[in-house]
C-alpha cells in the first residue's frame, strides 16, 4: 500500500475525531460566557461549533461512501474462485411435455373418483397422483384407507398400557 493511500486512509479516521473535538471546544467557550453579548468571541465560539459539527458529519459521511465504494469495486475478480453447489442426478422427472402427453384430456372422466358430501355438496374426488419413486421402474405403494382414526379414549389407553408395561 502506498502512502498516499494511507495517508488518506488516516484523514478519513481523524476527520470525525477533530470535529468532535472542535464542537466541545465551543460548546465549552459558550459555556464560560455569562454576559451573552453578541460579541465577536460569542459569534466564534458558535462558528466553532457548528464547523466541529459539520466536519463530523462529513468525516462519518466520507467514511460510509468510501466503504460503499471500495465493496461494489473490489479488486481481485481474476484470482477469486466462484463456488457452484449442483445436485448431481442420475435420473431426471420426466420434461413438460411429456407429463402433459401421459395425463388423460380434460373432458375425460377420471377412472377413480370418489363423491364426498361436504356442506350439503357432492365433491367428486380423484385419488392421488402416485407418490414420487427414484426409479420410473418401481411402482409406488398406492395402498389407501378410508379407515377412520381411532377415539381419542382408546389411543389414551393404548398410552397407558405402554407407560404402565
Amino acid at each position: 500500500m502506498n502512502v498516499r493511500k494511507q495517508l488518506w486512509s488516516l484523514a478519513r479516521m481523524v476527520v470525525p475525531g477533530a470535529g468532535f473535538a472542535i464542537t466541545c471546544i465551543g460548546a465549552y467557550v459558550v459555556s464560560l460566557q455569562t454576559d451573552h453579548r453578541y460579541t465577536l468571541r460569542v459569534v466564534s465560539a458558535y462558528g466553532t461549533v457548528v464547523f466541529g459539527i459539520l466536519l463530523v458529519l462529513t468525516g462519518v459521511f466520507w467514511n460510509i461512501c468510501h466503504s460503499m465504494k471500495s465493496k461494489m469495486y473490489q479488486s481481485g475478480g481474476r484470482e477469486q474462485h466462484l463456488q457452484i453447489y449442483t445436485v448431481d442426478r442420475s435420473s431426471f422427472p420426466p420434461s413438460y411435455e411429456e407429463s402433459q402427453a401421459s395425463q388423460p384430456s380434460p373432458d375425460a372422466a377420471p377412472e377413480f373418483e370418489v363423491a364426498v358430501v361436504v356442506d350439503g355438496a357432492h365433491v367428486a374426488l380423484g385419488l392421488a397422483p402416485p407418490l414420487y419413486s427414484q426409479d420410473a421402474s418401481e411402482a409406488p405403494d398406492c395402498t389407501w384407507s378410508w379407515e377412520q382414526p381411532p377415539r381419542y379414549c382408546q389411543v389414551e389407553r393404548v398410552q397407558q398400557g405402554n407407560v404402565d408395561a
